[in-house]
Parts: C-alpha cells; sequence; structure tokens
C-alpha cells in the first residue's frame, strides 16, 4: 500500500490518494489536517486487517474482520466470548451497512434479542461487545460515532451474592467428602481466588505464608495453558489463613504420595502445579464445579455455586470489620466501587455491629 499524496484541488478542498489493494482511493477533507488524519486512518484499518472506509462494509463483514484483527491480543476465552457475541449481533443487525448504523438500530438488536428469549445479562455482554468493535472502528475512521455507546444498555437485576456465615461455611467444607476437593474449598474460602486462579497456582507462588497470584488456568482446543491474569489489580498478593496453610501443606504431601504411586504414567503437563490430578495433569474446573453440586445435594445442603466460595470470603470479612478497600484488593477488584456494589448486601449487618460497638463505647456505668 502507497503512503498517499496530499494536495489541495481547486475547489478549496485537501484530497490525498492511496492504492489499496492494487485500486487507487481518495480521501478528502476541509483542511489539510484532516484530509491527513483520515488518510492516516485508511491506512491504519487496512494494515490491521479491517475493512476499508468505503461505505459498502456490513455490520457483519466488519465484525468478521475486526475479530480477526483482535485474535492476537485477546485471551482464548475472551475470544470465544467475542466469536459468540459476534454470532447473536450478526444475526440481527449483520446487513446493516456500518457507515450507517444507528442507535436506534443496536437499540432495536437488543429488544429483538430480549423478546427472543435471551436474558438481559447476554444482551447487556452483545452491546458491549459490538461497543468495544466499534471503537476501533471509529478510531481508524471507519464509523463517525460509536452507536452501541449512545445506545441504552439492558436493565439487568442485580442479583445479590450468597453470604454465608461462619458456621455456613464450615458446613458446606465438612460436606465434601472428597479430601482433595475439601482442600481446594478451603483454599477457595480462605483466600477468596477464582477458580481458575485457584488451578493455576504453583508451589513457587506460595511463599512466607502468602499467596501470589499472576495467572489462571484455561482450557482451548483439549489443552491446558497457564494464561495472564484478566487485569493488573488480579495480579495481587494473598496472606494465608492458619487453615489455608493446613490445606496447601496436607495437598503437596498428597502430590508426593501421588507421584510416587504413579512412576511413569506421572506426566507434568504444566510444571510445579500445586493442583493436580493423581497422574500430574491439571485438575478440570468443570469436573470440580459438578463434584462440588453433587457432594453439597448428597449432605442435603442448598445448591451453590463454586463461585459463590469466592463471595463467602469477601462476605465474611467484610462481616468480620475489614475495610472495603482491603476486601477490594485481596479480591483483584478494578475498582473498590464494583466491590461496594456486589456486597451491598452484608451492610445491614455492618450497619448493625457499628451501632451495638457505639452502644457499648458509649454505656454509661450503673
Amino acid at each position: 500500500m502507497g503512503h498517499g499524496t496530499v494536495y489541495l484541488r481547486p475547489d478549496g478542498r485537501w484530497s490525498a490518494q492511496v492504492a489499496v489493494e492494487g485500486r487507487r482511493r481518495t480521501v478528502y477533507g476541509r483542511t489539510q489536517a484532516e484530509c491527513v488524519a483520515k488518510l492516516q486512518a485508511l491506512q491504519h484499518a487496512v494494515t490491521g486487517g479491517l475493512p476499508a472506509p468505503d461505505g459498502r462494509a456490513t455490520v457483519a463483514s466488519y465484525l468478521d474482520a475486526w475479530l480477526g484483527s483482535v485474535a492476537s491480543r485477546v485471551r482464548p476465552r475472551t475470544m470465544r466470548h467475542y466469536t459468540y457475541m459476534v454470532g447473536l449481533i450478526s444475526g440481527q443487525i449483520g446487513r446493516v451497512k456500518l457507515a450507517k448504523l444507528s442507535p436506534q438500530d443496536v437499540a432495536g438488536m437488543l429488544s429483538k434479542m430480549q423478546a427472543s428469549g435471551l436474558s438481559p445479562q447476554t444482551c447487556s455482554l452483545a452491546r458491549a461487545a459490538l461497543r468495544t468493535a466499534l471503537a476501533d472502528a471509529e478510531r481508524d475512521g471507519l464509523v463517525a460515532r460509536n452507536s452501541a455507546r449512545l445506545a441504552s444498555a439492558p436493565r439487568v437485576p442485580h442479583q445479590q451474592p450468597r453470604i454465608l456465615s461462619p458456621d455456613q461455611a464450615q458446613a458446606v467444607l465438612d460436606a465434601l467428602p472428597d479430601a482433595g476437593l475439601r482442600r481446594l474449598a478451603t483454599l477457595a474460602v480462605h483466600t477468596g481466588l477464582r477458580q481458575g486462579e485457584l488451578l493455576a497456582l504453583r508451589w513457587q507462588d506460595v511463599a512466607d505464608g502468602e499467596l501470589h497470584v499472576t495467572q489462571a488456568l484455561q482450557r482451548l482446543g483439549g489443552r491446558y495453558s497457564l494464561v495472564e491474569v484478566k487485569s493488573l489489580t488480579s495480579r495481587r498478593t494473598v496472606p494465608l489463613t492458619a487453615d489455608a496453610v493446613d490445606a496447601l501443606t496436607q495437598e503437596r504431601q498428597c502430590q508426593l504420595e501421588a507421584r510416587l504411586a504413579a512412576g511413569g504414567r506421572w506426566r507434568e503437563q504444566i510444571p510445579g502445579l500445586a493442583f493436580t490430578t493423581a497422574t500430574g495433569e491439571p485438575r478440570s474446573g468443570s469436573a470440580i464445579t459438578h463434584q462440588f453440586a453433587d457432594a453439597l445435594s448428597a449432605a442435603g445442603l442448598p445448591a451453590m455455586h463454586w463461585h459463590h466460595l469466592r463471595h463467602a470470603f469477601a462476605g465474611l470479612l467484610l462481616a468480620s470489620g475489614a475495610e472495603l478497600a482491603t476486601v477490594s484488593h485481596l479480591l483483584g477488584h478494578t475498582d473498590v466501587s464494583l466491590t461496594a456494589r456486589t456486597y451491598a448486601g452484608v451492610a445491614p449487618s455492618l450497619r448493625q455491629d457499628a451501632v451495638s460497638r457505639l452502644g457499648a463505647l458509649l454505656q454509661r456505668p450503673v
């Protein structure tokens, strides 16, 4: 692709021509700077594998090209999410010309999605994916505005996470007959790590009574791999309780015994993992989730998702009087406001506890 030539036309407009895939393309601007900016946007889009802004690109063709352009800079799980959302979006507004896409088109898409039975949460995620894609299109001069950002987001009802009391948390752990599962769940309750973060722990990440969280375990194409945690704030250090230290100590001893028993069958696809199968392979998150649900059902306890153990950690910390900023850091949240919104239901018990302590402090001696 040529670098382009910028010149002033007789009618007072600035113009630039550039060769794109064997064709001459022309951009115009009222000023030289505007013309150069359009020229650079065109060159940037084509270099990045996106369609050139010629007015003929549809939403579907752009999103297909966009998926290819982001594949190398997002995590595999994020890529699967984007691919699914692009399928939903293209099924609704794929034939709309990209340059003519309006907030009304996006709003109509969201309404049709909800009418088809998709949850408000899924519709909100579809809008978010489209907003991200259109941000790149806006940057590259393919659209004049981000219509997904301007369209109203679907209202997603807030679901209060289940907060467990210390006795309830212990009852859940006691209900797990498999010792390995119980140790893993103990770490979840005592550290608040996400399941993928727990399963990615290596023994080198445990030192001086702390866990250093830097990676998560993902499975793609039948093969496990370690990926960077989802954000900078997810990279964190979490102190270990005595029970958490005991669980890790027991896990290491059991792993050493399993390694001896396996002999030549021991295969470490990822060296040094703390939680492995009896032959050294990474543990399956979905299998753990099902095993956890079956154990609670067999014990007659209410159904829970594995992620509720992370909520239990946060709720117990808040109820014990820990500062919101501290809990947010330990959870790896991007913002304290996210922690506050998620665990707003803990506030009544905290308010009652605070008032009780104030009453005791101000109580007059009899």
